[in-house]
């Protein structure tokens, strides 16, 4: 979640549950990963729409005007992990607010520019930290054509505000931009370096974040 919208909140969701079902082993048939957006848009949904859905390793579903549903997310014990997708800004606070309810921990995306930080910090203080979620703040979509500045500002300005951040950091890969409209999440990129570099930065964060399961 971010107050801020084109932070890659939808992108960020759907690969990191693909990655998530591909390493649980999630049969398709069967998936025990779901994606679960509240974004009135419906980002995730059209996007996975686009897939060969026979493939597709988790479930989506719509929720977007259902709050009953969404509050009985951590209940749905058919699924191993459910990633929320929310919405691109924070005017649906009732939904929302059943989410955070249901969620064990909260990632917040932003981009590597100076409009981010405010709404990141918004995001995190008014809304996370009064409930007590773990959460990690995800700079996410650089591009390493930029060189470094960028990134190290924002990583100065994380430090500076006292603000969780992931040690993986997103990189912006072409493939990341065109996905949606080729229907394909990152598991599913034609094989080549680039897209294992890509596919790498998703599963780098989901281990991160605890989200490879458990061993036995």
């Amino acid at each position: 979640m971010s107050q801020k919208g084109g932070v890659g909140k939808t992108t960020l969701a759907v690969n990191l549950a693909a990655v998530v079902a591909q390493t649980l082993g999630s049969d398709p048939a069967e998936p025990t990963v779901l994606v679960a957006s509240i974004d009135p848009q419906a980002s995730a949904v059209w996007w996975a729409k686009r897939t060969n859905l026979d493939t597709l390793p988790f479930d989506f579903e719509q929720m977007d005007d259902d709050v009953d549903e969404v509050a009985k997310l951590n209940t749905r014990d058919e699924y191993e992990h459910i990633f929320v997708d929310a919405p691109g800004s924070l005017a649906r606070p009732a939904i929302l607010a059943r989410a955070m309810d249901a969620a064990t921990d909260v990632v917040v995306p932003m981009n590597l520019e100076p409009l981010a930080y405010a709404p990141t910090e918004t995001t995190v203080l008014d809304l996370v930290k009064p409930r007590n979620l773990p959460y990690r703040v995800v700079r996410n979509i650089w591009d390493r054509r930029d060189g470094r500045s960028e990134l190290d500002a924002t990583t100065n300005w994380l430090d500076d505000r006292k603000l969780l951040y992931t040690n993986t950091v997103v990189r912006r890969f072409k493939m990341h931009s065109t996905a949606s409209a080729e229907g394909r999440v990152c598991t599913q990129y034609p094989p080549g370096r680039t897209a294992a570099e890509a596919t790498n930065d998703f599963l780098h964060l989901a281990l991160e974040l605890g989200y490879g399961g458990k061993v036995g």
